[in-house]
């Protein structure tokens, strides 16, 4: 079922280049199949895998940092300060794991999200699953 829907996707993403294309693959993609996209990517590019493995990590850190800036934006951060407390973070790991099918993109930035808070809050962690008491 997984190699049917890759195949028609490679066969419309052919036509796609670029982002477009990784975002064609991605499309209805569960976390399983995540970890399968390496492959895709690789004969999408004509690359070996271990470059796809990275295309598709690099992928995920741009999504990533999109929905991260965007997060922070909306809660009043600047960017020149996301751009540098974004350092602190494990981007590339979380994305890592993303593309490894072990972690959701959502997942990723929640977790991405409440480490930057801490930094910004100079160390002190807020638990805000009980935020409706305060």
């Amino acid at each position: 079922m997984f190699s049917q829907k890759m195949d028609n996707k490679q066969i419309s993403s052919k036509r796609l280049r670029g982002r477009s294309a990784i975002e064609a693959a991605h499309a209805s993609v569960t976390g399983e199949d995540e970890a399968r996209l390496d492959a895709t990517i690789s004969k999408l590019y004509g690359v070996k895998s271990d470059e796809a493995a990275e295309i598709h990590i690099n992928y995920h850190i741009d999504k990533i940092l999109e929905s991260l800036a965007r997060r922070a934006g909306d809660n009043g951060m600047k960017r020149q300060a996301l751009a540098e407390r974004v350092q602190h973070l494990d981007v590339s790991g979380a994305a890592s794991q993303v593309a490894k099918g072990k972690l959701t993109e959502a997942a990723a930035v929640d977790a991405l999200f409440r480490s930057l808070s801490t930094i910004e809050r100079g160390g002190k962690t807020i638990d805000d699953r009980f935020s409706i008491y305060d």
